[in-house]
């Protein structure tokens, strides 16, 4: 994420200006047999921090070499966007989360999502309450949907809303 409000991003031009060490968190969504992980790279911290939902025992031998694929495809994005180069990469540790566990095999998405919106380098109880319920995750789902159907930029918001208007009342004729 980026803590300057004044960013424009629809401007190509911030690219040249920005510093990848003034962002101190960069997520790294990552899809590995159907399955999501979190790799953020925290620039402050000088970590690579692996965020999995199912918290796989076999992290040493299966997801850190995936991850520093990962990373090293996002360090060579880094070093060739922007023109600070001054991270000693070599001085990065890493970190595995290990308080989270999905409860089911689906929701690893809604994670991912809500890591991006509460991880802030480390462990906070925004990133788990109350989603140890199927339900709650399943309406964070929906009200996730709503909110980019719903959005006001969203180009197809009307015709979805008139698709979902013609379903709605073709499904309350079928009751009557």
């Amino acid at each position: 994420y980026y803590d300057k409000a004044d960013l424009d991003i629809t401007n190509k031009e911030w690219e040249k200006n920005l510093s990848f060490t003034e962002c101190n968190l960069w997520f790294f969504p990552y899809c590995d047999n159907k399955h999501y992980i979190m790799i953020c790279v925290h620039i402050k911290a000088e970590r690579f921090e692996v965020l999995d939902s199912l918290r796989h025992k076999d992290f040493k031998e299966y997801y850190k070499p995936m991850a520093e694929r990962v990373v090293k495809y996002a360090i060579n994005y880094m070093n060739t966007q922007f023109a600070d180069k001054t991270v000693k990469w070599e001085r990065f540790t890493w970190f595995n989360l290990e308080k989270v566990t999905q409860p089911d095999d689906k929701s690893c998405g809604m994670y991912i999502i809500k890591w991006m919106r509460h991880w802030e380098g480390k462990y906070n109880s925004a990133l788990t309450k109350d989603w140890k319920r199927i339900d709650l995750i399943n309406e964070e789902t929906e009200c996730l949907m709503l909110d980019i159907i719903l959005d006001e930029d969203n180009l197809e918001r009307e015709r979805i809303m008139k698709e979902a208007t013609k379903y709605c009342n073709m499904k309350n004729k079928r009751k009557i």
